[in-house]
């Protein structure tokens, strides 16, 4: 018999409905057709919401496709998807890995979106540039943003810039930082530097 929603609704409701079960539960449904999937995707159950975003970022490691990430930003646009965890957990595998060796244009156009989540995962999905080396990328995408004041993007700004120094060009996030680091609030910028060496970090959070 061919899987529905409500079966991986009613799976995922018999589990603690934490991200390690929602993985449990697309593993399980892996096969589950995409109009199902879509189903979850727009529900108003958040639980559902969640293993939909999973199996997306399942099927793209299996199959790269573009209307995977489509169907993704379709959802974020819409204001369906209204939960952080559901950026960080998908934007750097469906926005950023996409985009490796192409044109960056797409994320300088998700920081312009009237909507906090989808800024937000502008700046999430430029972890595919750090883990390869690329700290231009990220910093760029920060520059436009690190005068928001929402937490929203504020906080991914934190750990976006952190993970910028520690795994791509440490001298390039403190240049950065000199730059533009009095515009992130207090609790990023704090972030932001702790991997730097103490005396580099005082002076930058001062």
């Amino acid at each position: 018999m061919t899987a529905t929603a409500e079966d991986v609704l009613a799976a995922f409701a018999r589990t603690p409905g934490d991200v390690g079960a929602a993985r449990r539960t697309a593993r399980r449904f892996a096969d589950l057709d995409p109009g199902e999937r879509s189903a979850l995707l727009w529900s108003e159950d958040p639980g559902g919401r969640l293993v939909a975003v999973v199996l997306l970022v399942q099927a793209a490691r299996t199959h790269p496709d573009p209307d995977l990430t489509d169907e993704y930003l379709a959802a974020l646009r819409a204001e369906r998807l209204d939960d952080p965890a559901l950026v960080d957990l998908a934007a750097e595998e469906l926005v950023g890995v996409p985009l490796l060796g192409g044109s960056t244009g797409p994320l300088f156009a998700l920081a312009k979106s009237d909507v906090a989540l989808v800024r937000r995962t502008a700046v999430v999905a430029t972890l595919a540039f750090v883990k390869q080396g690329d700290a231009e990328v990220p910093l760029a995408v920060a520059g436009r943003l690190v005068r928001e004041r929402g937490e929203v993007v504020q906080s991914a700004l934190g750990w976006v810039l952190r993970e910028t120094g520690k795994r791509a060009s440490q001298a390039s996030l403190v240049a950065f930082l000199e730059q533009q680091g009095r515009f992130l609030g207090r609790a990023a910028l704090e972030t932001a530097t702790e991997h730097l060496p103490a005396a580099e970090r005082d002076r930058l959070r001062a």
